[in-house]
This record gives C-alpha cells, sequence and structure tokens, in this order.
C-alpha cells in the first residue's frame, strides 16, 4: 500500500519483497462530452436491432464415429442356427425313410438298391448334421459372448470370453452353465425373454441330449433289432435339435424386442370411495 495521491484514497501496490514498489504510471483523466450526443437528430434505425449471434448454417459433422459392426460369426448367428434347423429336419426325414424301410422288409431281403440307397442317406444326413450342428454352436457361442457384450457395456462382462466359449461348448458342461449365462444376460438386459422362454429352451436342449445318448448307447448292440432301434432314436434326436434350434431362435428374437416387463399399463377398473352426485 503506497501513500495516498488524493484524500481518502489508496492504492494498492504488488511488488517482491527484496524490493519497494515502482511508481507506476498513472491512467489517464476520464475525458466528458459536452454537449448532445447525437445533436440535433433523433437516433433511429433503418431496422429492429437484432442482438445476438448471426443466424449461420452450421453444417452436420462429416466425422461422426460409427458404431463399431458386430462380429461376423454373431451376426450370422441367426442365419446359421436356422439353417441347422432345416437341415436337422431333412436329416429326420431321412432316418424316418430308412427305419421304414427296416421296417417293410422285416421279414424278407430289401433289394439292394434300397438298402444301399437308404443307408448313404442316413450316413449322410447325419455326418453333415455333427457339422452342421458344431457350426450352429459355435455361432450360437458368438452371439452370446457379444450379447453380453453389449448388455454390460461400458463395464466389462463379469465373466471371462475363455469362461463362456468353454461352458458353452463343452459336452455336459455346457447343460449346466448355459441356462446360468442366459439367465444372467437376462436380468442385466433392458430387452430380454421371460423366464419360461429360457426354461423351455433348456427343456428341449434336455430332450435332444437325452436322445443322442439314448441312441449312441442302442449303437453298441450288434442284433438288426438293436440297429433299427438306433435310426428311430437317431430320428427322434434330429426332431428335437429342430425343437432347439426353433426355442434358439425365439430366445435370440426376443433380445431384439422390448421387454414385456416393460409394456404392462395398467388399467382403471373403477373408483373406490367416489362422491355422490349432488342434489338439485
Amino acid at each position: 500500500m503506497t501513500t495516498p495521491r488524493r484524500t481518502g484514497r489508496w492504492r494498492w501496490v504488488a511488488h517482491p519483497p527484496w524490493r519497494p514498489p515502482l511508481q507506476g504510471t498513472r491512467p489517464p483523466p476520464p475525458r466528458y462530452r459536452a454537449g448532445p450526443a447525437w445533436g440535433d437528430r433523433t437516433p433511429a434505425y433503418p431496422a429492429t436491432p437484432r442482438w445476438g449471434l448471426p443466424l449461420v448454417a452450421i453444417p452436420p459433422r462429416t466425422d461422426r464415429p460409427e458404431r463399431p459392426s458386430r462380429a461376423w460369426p454373431a451376426a450370422a448367428a441367426p442365419g446359421i442356427v436356422t439353417a441347422a434347423g432345416t437341415w436337422f429336419a431333412a436329416s429326420a426325414v431321412a432316418h424316418g425313410l430308412r427305419y421304414a424301410a427296416l421296417a417293410w422288409y422285416d421279414d424278407r431281403l430289401a433289394p439292394w438298391w434300397v438298402e444301399a440307397a437308404t443307408t448313404a442317406l442316413v450316413w449322410v444326413a447325419g455326418a453333415v448334421a455333427l457339422l452342421v450342428g458344431a457350426a450352429a454352436a459355435v455361432a450360437a457361442t458368438a452371439w452370446l459372448v457379444e450379447t453380453r457384450r453389449r448388455v454390460y457395456d461400458p463395464a466389462p462382462d463379469p465373466r471371462r470370453r475363455a469362461e463362456l466359449w468353454i461352458g458353452s461348448l463343452v459336452v455336459v458342461v455346457n447343460w449346466v452353465r448355459l441356462p446360468v449365462y442366459l439367465e444372467e444376460l437376462r436380468r442385466a438386459s433392458p430387452r430380454a425373454p421371460g423366464r419360461s422362454a429360457v426354461r423351455r429352451w433348456w427343456a428341449a436342449f434336455t430332450v435332444n441330449g437325452v436322445l443322442v445318448l439314448a441312441a449312441w448307447w442302442r449303437s453298441t448292440g450288434d442284433s438288426p433289432q438293436a440297429a433299427a432301434d438306433t435310426v428311430l432314436l437317431a430320428g427322434l434326436a434330429a426332431l428335437a435339435a429342430v425343437w432347439v434350434v426353433r426355442e434358439t431362435r425365439s430366445v435370440m428374437r426376443s433380445f431384439g424386442d422390448p421387454s414385456p416387463r416393460f409394456t404392462r399399463r395398467l388399467l382403471v377398473r373403477g373408483m373406490v370411495g367416489a362422491p355422490a352426485s349432488r342434489e338439485e
């Protein structure tokens, strides 16, 4: 604080502690305008003044970040699963024809071309069904992993990818772990099927597994009846696989539809304690 230049006025000056304050320059004295500001003319505007920013069209941004596309197996999973269901149905028909031929020629020798055609048909249908089923399982697992990632985003998935893949593809283990993964996804997703849909899928998956095990056990027999039973059980397993595909597609589709828990409405059924009408 320096000595006041005028009475009742003080001036604060900042300076380092190792030297005294320097004499600063005084600001210029204010200038006062004498006379009217606009002369004898009344101020006027040619147009209504508009304050603010000018009306300039702002072009949209062209470098908008695009949303990352889904991985190919996950995006193609519905189509692969549907194609697998179609082949499973064809395999069931092939096993049905083979079983009908065995039942028709039970007490006599079948023609060679019937035996060769039905046997080749069953072997080709079964081999391709195994490959198609493996491809469908891989695609469905990729869909599960990708859907869980999108649902839990921006937080990471509580389960590791390796755990999801192993728990979904290893036989017998997937029978226990897959329902858990789907239930976690159903609870975390704002768009999810009801619990009954997951239960129907698990029931179809269980029936298919039981029929496959029964067909494999029956194929260990050496009698003609064991061979016929194996063909019948394999055909039933193919039909159960079609059921699994149907329920799988239903679950996949339901995760993209609005959840039923957000579409319920409360309807007014009446008024409680309504006032009586006034007498006129």
